[in-house]
């Protein structure tokens, strides 16, 4: 049982009343005894963060590294997190640990940091405070900094000679995480005090390829300055160029094509930025892609950037690969041909693309179908019309079941196209 006198003056810190805290200190109280909570009276004066209490019980002898538990709190990491310079002061002038930890394995030092109290830090710093120590989740007061995008706490504690190569979750480093926010004074901080430029995360990411993905324009404009390797790939065979295809960042793949990454290179899927832009529907990077002759007609499973652009319906992109050399007879791993496919999507723009580039008519997919067939089956009155006007039509083609498309028409009761089909010469 604790007695009645340590708890009054736990009562009385608790309401700042100097003269009753004088007084039971004079009579002799246990200034380091804990109430119900585990907490002393110097943990409930830095708390409140009176700075005279603190003195006071600190002269009668308190424990300045008690920890309150279950949490592990000591006064000194009270001080930090409440930014009580005077007190902290006070606390480390009386013997305080600074490199005391609580449960989560966090110090004074990274409790300061994600606060962002950059007068507390330095003073830890100043009294010694280790700047490698990592908490229970494998963070330092560096990496806790960055995800904070405290900046200039990072440079002290880098210019303090925190070790910048050191590991966090996932194989991050400092850079990587800088990287990922994208701020240039930090990042060209830790290439100067010699961070790994191609340091690769679990994902095999490095900070190139992180920089890519969030769109941060000048860090990779500095990283790609300071000697990285352009080509590299991370464990699912992406560039940074693909990652920054992906996410539609224009600028970023106009600067990385301009520093000579490889635009034909393939990830794992086997998908070339072109690919995935094309399937993205990013006309601007298809243009920048087909500058630095990106191949429009490269496949991956039978799919290439225009069966995917006519797929989307990304007419401009199909308009401009064509233009750029694109084959109008590919198939579709179905066996259907472009054509075929933008006919039972009845998208006249399209098909009159395609035609205009050379698409054969009359070509015949593996089942033997053409595209009237598949227009007139699909119901697709428009695409329909637009085929009957070239001359070179074969209308009254049969597929091996012997169906032309008029028969087609008939069967899924698409009058109007029968009619249409009838009058340009169709027949059973």
């Amino acid at each position: 049982m604790v007695a009645q006198q340590e708890l009054n003056l736990i009562q009385a810190v608790r309401k700042e009343s100097i003269q009753q805290i004088e007084t039971l200190l004079k009579g002799g109280v246990n200034v380091n005894t804990t109430d119900p909570h585990h907490t002393t009276a110097l943990i409930y004066a830095v708390q409140r963060g009176d700075l005279k209490i603190v003195e006071l019980i600190l002269h009668c002898g308190a424990n300045v590294n008690h920890q309150k538990q279950p949490q592990g709190v000591s006064a000194l990491m009270l001080a930090a997190s409440g930014n009580h310079l005077a007190i902290l002061d006070v606390l480390i002038q009386a013997g305080a640990d600074v490199n005391q930890v609580n449960s989560d394995g966090s110090p004074a030092l990274m409790i300061a940091v994600y606060k962002g109290h950059t007068d507390i830090v330095q003073r830890l710093l100043d009294a010694g405070a280790d700047v490698n120590l990592q908490d229970n989740d494998g963070d330092t007061a560096l990496s806790l900094a960055i995800q904070q995008n405290y900046i200039g706490i990072a440079i002290q504690l880098i210019q303090k000679g925190i070790n910048i190569n050191q590991f966090y979750p996932d194989d991050e480093t400092a850079l990587t995480l800088a990287a990922e926010k994208g701020n240039c004074d930090l990042i060209s901080s830790l290439l100067k005090a010699g961070s790994d430029i191609n340091h690769a995360t679990t994902t095999g990411d490095t900070a190139l390829l992180i920089a890519a993905t969030e769109g941060h324009t000048e860090a990779v404009k500095l990283l790609l300055t300071s000697g990285v390797n352009i080509h590299h790939q991370n464990h699912e065979g992406e560039t940074a160029l693909h990652l920054a295809t992906i996410e539609g960042h224009l600028a970023i793949v106009q600067i990385l094509l301009q520093a000579g990454i490889k635009a034909a290179q393939r990830n794992q899927l086997g998908d070339t930025p072109l690919i995935i832009a094309a399937l993205q529907g990013y006309e601007e990077i298809v243009k920048e892609l087909l500058k630095y002759q990106a191949n429009p007609n490269l496949e991956n499973q039978r799919e290439t950037p225009l069966t995917l652009a006519i797929a989307q319906e990304h007419l401009n992109i199909v308009k401009i690969l064509l233009d750029s050399g694109a084959n109008p007879n590919q198939f579709y791993l179905d066996g259907k041909t472009v054509l075929m496919k933008a006919a039972e999507l009845n998208n006249v723009v399209l098909i009159q693309y395609l035609l205009s580039a050379g698409a054969d008519i009359n070509q015949k997919d593996k089942n033997g179908g053409t595209a009237i067939m598949w227009a007139s089956y699909r119901g697709s009155l428009e695409a329909v019309q637009l085929l009957l006007q070239s001359a070179n039509i074969s209308l009254n083609d049969r597929n091996p079941g012997g169906l032309t498309a008029l028969m087609l028409a008939q069967f899924q009761q698409h009058h109007e196209i029968v009619s249409l089909l009838q009058k340009a010469g169709a027949r059973e």
